[in-house]
């Protein structure tokens, strides 16, 4: 998940209408306001992963993602709606997570304007103390959690994904998830996707190039040292595709003002962007969970799904960045809120789901998963405080020290 965004100033909310002419040529939303929309997204997609796990801890649910056909045939026309329709992007965790991936590639390459001044030896400092900081913590966390309740109601849980559920602690379970190099997910199952934060952030001189390749080409020492890197993440552990939607979101960085300047071409008049909304609103909520809408269609092979969600999850920061309507909705307090906290929240809610609902067992889901979901988004927003805000001071700490070191006068030899 990402946490580039951070350090984006949080605006206060988008300004009413000045008069009748807005609603015929809607002007776009001030800067700062587009920016602060992709902090409500990062926390609406962070509660679209809060829902999603707390869904796959109920039996249909769950072997909907493991055996969708014999599910289906079992599902009754609720649970049919809410996993094979649109109605699905309610709980569509893996679509919020390409969201993420998108984020952050589209905004760590819009910080990064030019390589050539950008301070890359303060810089990787910075970004790793940033996510691992808070990570260490969270797999303490999960550690204890699981220590304490990963033995309750063990096996008789009907969810197939809660029998899959860490029961023990393991030393290379805790080394795999504190490094996130070399798999994730062993305490924690959300942490695969900082895996692939994390190899973005190191992989970042790489992205720059394939977007900016004239300005990238004044350093060319850090595409040597990270080209191997990228041969390993690639190669070795098979992350072409994630990293893929990473690079969605550094070109649509590097092509921001083009975009901006189609988006308004298209959406000149009040019917034009009537007409442009509803079908990027219709696109996202039928191809973010392409998986499962298009499912059974014979003309969509199931190789061009990640594709289709790929390119929702585009057209949903393109929608936060430009669409007034979405913008306004993105800025609301509360989902501003949930994207500040949005990272620890991220980190901390699954173990929090994981031991509630086997504390509560099957029969008592009903109380489990509301109580779950409170409880993470209070202790979420603690480890924001405790852990997470402290890291981001730390990461800053590092940023200036190591420019200030570099940047500190040689003293003269007598």
């Amino acid at each position: 998940m990402s946490t580039a965004t951070t350090t984006i100033e949080r605006s206060q909310r988008v300004a009413p209408d000045a008069g009748p002419q807005a609603a015929v040529t809607p002007e776009p939303s001030k800067p700062a306001d587009r920016l602060a929309a992709l902090d409500g997204l990062r926390g609406l997609a962070c509660l679209m992963v809060l829902v999603h796990h707390a869904f796959l801890t109920t039996p249909i649910f769950s072997a909907a993602s493991i055996d969708p056909e014999a599910a289906r045939a079992a599902a009754s026309p609720l649970e049919l709606a809410l996993t094979w329709s649109p109605l699905h992007i309610v709980w569509e965790g893996t679509g919020a997570v390409w969201v993420f991936f998108v984020l952050s590639g589209y905004v760590l390459v819009r910080q990064v304007r030019e390589p050539a001044s950008f301070d890359w030896v303060a810089y990787y400092p910075q970004r790793l103390a940033r996510l691992y900081v808070p990570v260490f913590a969270a797999v303490a966390l999960a550690a204890v959690l699981i220590a304490v309740f990963g033995n309750a109601d063990h096996g008789s849980m009907a969810s197939a994904w809660m029998q899959r559920r860490a029961d023990d602690v393991t030393v290379k379970g805790v080394l795999y998830d504190g490094t996130l190099l070399d798999g994730a997910g062993f305490t924690a199952s959300p942490l695969w996707s900082l895996q692939w934060e994390v190899w973005f952030s190191l992989l970042l001189p790489l992205f720059v190039f394939a977007v900016h390749p004239r300005q990238s080409a004044r350093r060319p020492l850090w595409l040597a040292l990270t080209a191997p890197l990228a041969a390993i993440a690639i190669f070795v552990l098979g992350g072409a595709q994630y990293l893929m939607v990473f690079l969605v979101g550094a070109a649509l960085a590097a092509a921001k003002e083009p975009i901006a300047a189609l988006v308004g071409r298209m959406t000149r008049t009040r019917w034009s962007a009537a007409l442009v909304w509803s079908a990027c609103a219709l696109w996202v909520l039928v191809m973010l969970p392409a998986r499962w809408t298009l499912a059974g269609i014979p003309v969509v092979p199931s190789s061009m799904y990640l594709p289709l969600s790929i390119s929702a999850a585009a057209v949903v920061l393109v929608m936060a960045l430009h669409c007034r309507i979405v913008t306004r909705a993105l800025t609301t307090r509360l989902l501003l809120w949930f994207g500040a906290v949005s990272f620890s929240l991220y980190l901390v809610h699954e173990p929090i789901l994981v031991s509630l609902a086997k504390l509560f067992g099957d029969d008592r889901l009903w109380i489990a998963l509301p109580l779950g979901m409170a409880i993470a988004i209070a202790v979420g927003a603690g480890f924001w405080m405790a852990v997470e805000r402290p890291a981001t001071a730390l990461s800053r700490w590092i940023g200036r020290a190591v420019k200030s070191r570099r940047s500190a006068p040689v003293p003269a030899s007598h």
